[in-house]
């Protein structure tokens, strides 16, 4: 019999304007899930195969894309499920400052292979006040040390998912040359062993505080701004395929290896309905129209500004050669070091979007970075 772990989940109903709670579980061997809706007491969807969803993405506070719907979890719905994920499976939260972000592609790397879920990410920019907010009530000698540094740049706020998450990252950061035991992934103890990356990375160091440092950078309450610049920039979008597949930080080391610069940097779960506005410009054009809707509905993306380097050349044009043809068999012929044919496989599993039209980019990145905020 398969394995199975039982949530209770909400999906809110635009057209209602209503909440509705669901029970969801999922079958881990056959990689499949199951709908039920109590109050009508029917089976809101049958078991039903979703090989784009695996056992990580399954924790209470996660949001799960089934067929366009996002369903929040948020709460344990039997005590077999509570006892097998609450006390190993932890969010922890850090910070990636501004003297480190040249190093940002490498360092999701490294997270990815010690087995962290990447749940949440956003470029911001603190000001004075909002960083006192943010310190209050935290070490005085770190605050001071941490104003200086959050005020010199913008800086990524990351909420992370893994087993004993919080251990995993505090430990060895704190103790990066004595934590030698196979306890911590060798990838994370060598990416901490470095002191520049320790310097350059607040971690939260207690449950509480994860909750309260992620409730603060990603709530809406205290106000804090995007880095998008919209001049003479473009949009990348890195698509659910290639996150799951892994590769999140080994394109963002491609771009920024190759004379592209990250200026605003946001992780998104789309509803279908925005999937299917933001590719309206397709819609019976491009056969492969619904599939794309669907892939970029699938999972989280995450939406990079991009700028190039020389300031001289226009960055639309630039990184839309360096993104390839959009079918990666075409782009591994005639162009085979670019993204598309290093990291996709299929048409609509092309790794990245990228603005086709020049007009459009402003609207893209507008759509994605504020629209959507």
């Amino acid at each position: 019999m398969s394995r199975r772990l039982a949530f209770v989940a909400e999906w809110y109903q635009e057209e209602a304007a209503i909440s509705k709670t669901f029970t969801l579980w999922y079958y881990v061997d056959g990689n499949a899930l199951e709908v039920y809706d109590p109050k009508t007491k029917k089976m809101f969807l049958r078991r039903t195969k979703m090989p784009e969803l695996t056992e990580k993405d399954f924790f209470v506070g996660s949001k799960i894309n089934i067929f366009g719907r996002q369903f929040d979890i948020v709460d344990y719905a039997d005590e077999a499920t509570k006892n097998i994920l609450a006390k190993y499976r932890k969010r922890t939260f850090i910070i990636i400052k501004n003297s480190i972000l040249p190093q940002l592609g490498k360092i999701l790397c490294s997270l990815v292979e010690s087995d962290f879920n990447i749940s949440k990410a956003m470029m911001v920019q603190f000001t004075a006040e909002q960083i006192k907010a943010f310190l209050k009530g935290k070490d005085d000698v770190q605050s001071s040390i941490l104003m200086s540094q959050l005020l010199s740049g913008p800086a990524i706020g990351i909420e992370l998912i893994a087993n004993n998450a919080i251990e995993k990252i505090k430990y060895c950061q704190a103790q990066a040359k004595e934590c030698m035991n196979e306890n911590y992934p060798r990838s994370l103890r060598t990416l901490f062993d470095r002191e520049d990356v320790r310097n350059g990375i607040y971690c939260s160091q207690t449950e509480d505080e994860v909750l309260r440092d992620a409730t603060f950078f990603f709530e809406n309450e205290h106000g804090l701004q995007n880095t998008v610049q919209l001049n003479n920039s473009t949009l990348c979008i890195i698509k659910p395929h290639a996150i799951k597949e892994g590769n999140l930080g080994k394109i963002i080391s491609e771009i920024t290896a190759n004379n592209f610069k990250i200026t605003a940097m946001r992780m998104h779960l789309l509803e279908r309905v925005n999937c299917a506005e933001f590719y309206e410009v397709y819609r019976g054009v491009l056969p492969d129209y619904i599939p794309m809707v669907s892939q970029l509905a699938s999972g989280s993306c995450v939406a990079l500004e991009i700028i190039c380097t020389d300031s001289t050349k226009c960055s639309y044009e630039e990184f839309r050669k360096f993104c390839g043809p959009m079918d990666p068999e075409i782009a591994k012929l005639l162009r085979p070091h670019t993204l598309r044919a290093k990291f996709g496989s299929s048409k609509t599993l092309n790794a990245v979007h990228c603005t086709d039209l020049p007009d459009d980019t402003v609207l893209e990145l507008q759509y994605l970075f504020k629209i959507l905020n």
